[in-house]
């Protein structure tokens, strides 16, 4: 099968997705128990905390514009996520992929997920993607190092303070910086590294080593009732009792059993699979820094994916996990083969497999079942939801039609 151009199916798709992110976010922001609402709620009039700078954001918009506080979050939401499709489909339009980089791309666990479960859609990882598609834009070949440099110096700690899980992603960003600074052994790897991380690095540990009081938690809850009627509820409730000091683990697991962790193995086996395929087939070209010297490709995403692991044992929500993984995964895969860092070869000497692509009417049905009839729940319990393809316009429908 030839490789497919982009251009006109991904922009499509794109529109309908935006499209689908406005509608489900204004339907979502007057529910009273929305949790992508309740991280929003969290500020410093208690006191400083975690996630605190969001709310401040939405708060001083609120009072700017005149907006009750659920609106200006609905704005801000909406801003963020219509950005963020907006770039993708600009850094995708013009590229012609194979099938499998095809399959990756509209893997379930990727740009569909929020919008297939709408109980992630809107949350904070939002501008982790954001933040991660800009630095990709800034680190191609016709911009000098220093933007990133710049770029991730002073904006990382800003995004350290809305979602502070970032820094288990950091190691995504330094592979990018050590391509785009050159860096040829661990001494300028390590010292450059240092320097550009170091503000990120102090702001998560002022965060670390500042948890929200009871009673500055009393504080912040008390003001927003008071000046905007809204209740803490889900994520700011339990901003004091789901710490970051590692221990929730019992409190996540007690309800889990075996087949949920099994679920999630398969899921991350069968949503990962096209991209690893292509990671396992390629290479980098040129042996010329020090992520290229040291690392094999597959070595190089096996250790990116570890430090999410952490994520997964501390936390509830193995759904949204997944999918910032996948998100950081494949943008850096793109990033790797779009600047030609690694080699784009596709030489799978099976004849089952070779049967199936030259079928456009098979391979076309295997797309549709991979891509739009299943993903995963929000939570670890949760079980596997099926046919989004079919569920967000019916969605959409019955809701305009009520």
């Amino acid at each position: 099968m030839n490789n497919i151009s982009l251009k006109k199916n991904f922009f499509i798709f794109v529109i309908l997705l935006t499209v689908s992110v406005i509608f489900f976010l204004y339907i979502k922001h007057p529910v009273g128990n929305d949790s992508s609402i309740s991280e929003w709620l969290i500020n410093f009039n208690g006191g400083f905390t975690r996630r605190g700078l969001g709310g401040e954001v939405v708060i001083i918009l609120a009072n700017l514009l005149d907006l009750s506080l659920r609106k200006s979050i609905f704005l801000v939401q909406t801003i963020l996520h219509v950005s963020y499709l907006a770039l993708i489909y600009l850094y995708f339009k013009n590229m012609k992929l194979n099938i499998l980089q095809f399959f990756a791309l509209y893997a379930p666990i990727f740009l569909l997920y929020p919008v297939a479960e709408i109980e992630v859609l809107g949350r904070k990882e939002i501008i982790l993607f954001l933040f991660f598609i800009t630095v990709i834009f800034f680190s191609e070949k016709k911009y000098p190092s220093k933007i990133i440099n710049t770029q991730i110096f002073f904006v990382l700690p800003i995004v350290i303070l809305l979602w502070e899980q970032v820094v288990l992603y950091m190691p995504f960003f330094s592979v990018i910086l050590i391509i785009k600074n050159n860096l040829n052994n661990f001494k300028d790897t390590f010292n450059k590294l240092f320097i550009i991380f170091s503000p990120s690095l102090l702001t998560f540990i002022y965060v670390f080593i500042t948890p929200l009081s009871n009673s500055g938690h009393e504080l912040m809850c008390n003001f927003l009732i008071i000046e905007f009627g809204e209740k803490c509820y889900m994520s700011a409730n339990m901003l004091v009792s789901s710490t970051i000091y590692f221990d929730t683990f019992s409190w996540i697991h007690q309800n889990a059993n075996f087949e949920h962790y099994l679920r999630y193995i398969i899921i991350f086996i069968l949503g990962f699979m096209p991209l690893n395929i292509l990671i396992l087939k390629n290479n980098f070209i040129k042996k010329n820094n020090f992520i290229t010297k040291n690392f094999r490709l597959n070595m190089l995403f096996l250790s990116l994916y570890s430090p999410s692991l952490l994520l997964f044992a501390y936390g509830y929500d193995w759904g949204r996990w997944i999918n910032i993984t996948y998100t950081f995964s494949i943008l850096l895969y793109f990033y790797l083969l779009k600047n030609s860092i690694i080699s784009n070869n596709l030489n799978i000497k099976n004849k089952i497999w070779n049967r199936v692509v030259r079928k456009k009417a098979l391979i076309s049905f295997m797309f549709i079942i991979f891509a739009f009839s299943w993903n995963p729940k929000t939570v670890i319990t949760g079980d596997v939801a099926s046919f989004p393809g079919y569920r967000i316009p019916y969605k959409i429908f019955k809701i305009l039609k009520n």
